[in-house]
Parts: structure tokens; C-alpha cells; sequence
């Protein structure tokens, strides 16, 4: 028998104990971002709606720090702000989850019966992980193909949905390290909430010091809250489609100068 043994047993047991629980987190947070992008795209058709929507709502300095900053005035971008929170959301599942299959299982005493059988020393943990990990693989991939059904860029779609499954993966992480490192399932929900707390902060931090919700000095803060890789990751894809953009002008522009005009000696 191996540390492993009995895992995907109870990966099993896992998913038929929350066969409803599951699947309706991972399709609400889903649906959010397509439905913030449709609402966006009938409330303010034309770019200049949404930079008077820009100049004048999101960024207001305290929907800046609820949601995150803004990259731009393109339904994509207003999107990706406004669904800010989803992180937030995904994170604190992902915490919850794994706790509540490894300490509060011990705690209730389902997991010593389940010891009584053939299960590895860390069979519990890996399967709370796996199960966590894939659910909030699933969700970002969901996130992406509805921002792409719902006419945003591919790319930045799948970016979006990768950053939202990033986070609640490390915090399944957190949730795992927490169940380790404390004896009770209070305790290790408390430092799996102190954590994502620090991260909460570190991430505001970053959105207060940026330059009127655009970005700014302060946002290296942002990268190190996990909380913030998904906006942040996509304001930094959208500003160097940007850059190269207006390169390629530029350089375009430079080759037409040299083009000699009819009739020149």
C-alpha cells in the first residue's frame, strides 16, 4: 500500500457527495462574465458611451477598489473589471472545499471509518485537491467560451478564464497547506481566510496606487495578490496589442514617407 492508495476512490465519493453543490458554484460564477459582456455591449454600443462610462463610473475610486482597475473602454475590458470579484468568489470556494473534505471529514468522523479500508496517509488530501483543481479548470474554461460566444477576442477570453482557475487553484493549495498545519477544521478555515485576506489587501493596494483605475505604479502590488492575476494579466495583453498596434502604424506610416510620389525627380 502507498501514501496514494484509495485516492481515486474517493474522488468518486467526493463528486457524488456534491454532485448539486458542485456543478451550480461552477455554472453560476460561469454564466457572470457573458452576461456582464451582453449587458455592456446593448447599454453602450458606441465608444464613446463607453468613455463617458469610463471617465465617469468605473473609475470611481471605490468601484476601483471593489472590482479592480480598468484597461480600456472596449466591452471586453469593462467586462473583465466587472467581473472583478469572480476571483474573490473561487477563491474562497476553493479554501472552503478542501477544508471541508479533509478536517471537518476527520472532525465528523466519516474519515475513520473510511480509514478502516485500504486508504494511503494522504489519499484524502490528494483527493480534495483533485477534485478542486479540476473543478476550477472546468470553470475558467466555461468562463472562456462564454466571453467567446459572447463576441469577445478568443485570446483575451481564454486569458480571463485562465487567470480565474489560477486562483482558485492556489487557494485549494492554501485550503490543503491549512489542513496541515492545524488540527481542527476552524483552524485551518482561519488560515486559509487570513491568507486570502492578505491577498485581498495586497490586491487593493495595488488597484489604489494605480493611476485613475488604469494602471499605475503601484501595480506590481497586484501581482502579488493572486486575487489579481486574472484582471491585471488581461489589462497587460490588452496594452501590448496596443503597443504593437501602434508600432505597425508607425512603421507603415515611416514606409509610406519613403515612397517616392508620381512625377517626383
Amino acid at each position: 500500500m502507498t501514501a496514494l492508495t484509495g485516492t481515486w476512490q474517493l474522488v468518486r465519493l467526493i463528486l457524488r457527495r456534491d454532485r448539486v453543490l458542485l456543478p451550480i458554484w461552477i455554472l453560476l460564477l460561469a454564466v457572470l462574465p457573458a452576461s456582464y459582456a451582453s449587458a455592456y455591449a446593448e447599454l453602450y454600443p458606441t465608444a464613446a458611451e463607453r468613455a463617458a462610462y469610463l471617465a465617469g463610473t468605473a473609475s470611481n475610486p471605490s468601484i476601483v477598489a471593489l472590482l479592480g482597475p480598468v484597461y480600456g473602454d472596449s466591452i471586453g475590458a469593462l467586462t473583465v473589471q466587472r467581473a472583478g470579484l469572480l476571483a474573490l468568489i473561487a477563491a474562497l470556494v476553493s479554501v472552503l472545499t478542501v477544508v471541508r473534505h479533509t478536517r471537518t471529514e476527520e472532525e465528523a468522523g466519516r474519515r475513520e471509518l473510511l480509514g478502516a479500508t485500504v486508504l494511503g496517509r494522504y489519499a484524502g488530501l490528494t483527493a480534495a485537491l483533485l477534485v478542486t483543481y479540476a473543478a476550477n479548470v472546468l470553470l475558467g474554461l466555461l468562463i472562456a467560451a462564454g466571453l467567446a460566444a459572447a463576441g469577445q477576442p478568443g485570446a483575451g477570453s481564454l486569458l480571463f478564464g485562465a487567470g480565474v482557475a489560477l486562483t482558485g487553484i492556489v487557494f485549494a493549495t492554501v485550503g490543503g497547506l491549512a489542513a496541515q498545519l492545524t488540527e481542527s477544521a476552524g483552524g485551518a478555515r482561519g488560515i486559509g481566510l487570513g491568507v486570502l485576506g492578505l491577498a485581498l489587501v495586497l490586491r487593493l493596494g495595488g488597484d489604489a496606487g494605480s493611476s485613475g483605475g488604469t494602471g499605475g505604479s503601484a501595480e506590481w502590488l497586484s501581482w502579488l495578490s493572486p486575487l489579481g492575476w486574472a484582471g491585471t494579466g488581461a489589462g497587460l495583453r490588452r496594452r501590448a496589442l496596443v503597443g504593437a498596434a501602434a508600432a505597425g502604424a508607425v512603421q507603415r506610416g515611416g514606409r509610406a514617407r519613403r515612397v517616392p510620389r508620381l512625377g517626383a525627380p
